[in-house]
């Protein structure tokens, strides 16, 4: 498994970055061949948003999955560092958790799963939230 973090702000805790995206995956029953955690700038993502996605506005993650099956992954997550930052203000959650909530968001979408109706939302959140406890209660 290869997962590179790259332009991480100062503040990513990356060893809990990979030892999340390993959870996700391997609890998702899924292979890794690579996975790139990719600090993008907020107007850079919503650029690739509005080329990849047709849908001009601001978010906190995208992801391109480069391969099928999606039983093995290879495939990128773009983060928005200050998205998520404004996210975590607006959530009244920790900067830390909202960042952590998001990457595991990425990884189920690289793992294939959808949010376009509210019922796959929920099933993602509902996921969210098993792998956030899940690596909480690891770290006591």
């Amino acid at each position: 498994m290869k997962i590179d973090i790259i332009d991480p702000p100062g503040d990513v805790n990356t060893p809990l970055f990979e030892a999340c995206v390993g959870d996700v995956f391997s609890g998702e029953s899924k292979t890794v061949e690579y996975a790139n955690i990719i600090f993008v700038g907020r107007d850079d993502l919503r650029l690739m948003k509005k080329e990849y996605f047709g849908m001009d506005v601001f978010t906190d993650v995208i992801t391109f999955n480069l391969n099928d099956p999606v039983d093995q992954i290879e495939g990128e997550v773009y983060l928005s560092y200050s998205q998520i930052k404004e996210n975590a203000k607006l959530f009244n959650t920790k900067l830390e958790d909202e960042l952590i909530r998001v990457l595991i968001h990425g990884c189920l979408h690289l793992c294939g799963y959808e949010d376009d109706t509210q019922t796959l939302k929920d099933q993602m959140t509902a996921l969210e939230n098993k792998y956030m406890k899940k690596l909480k209660d690891s770290d006591q």
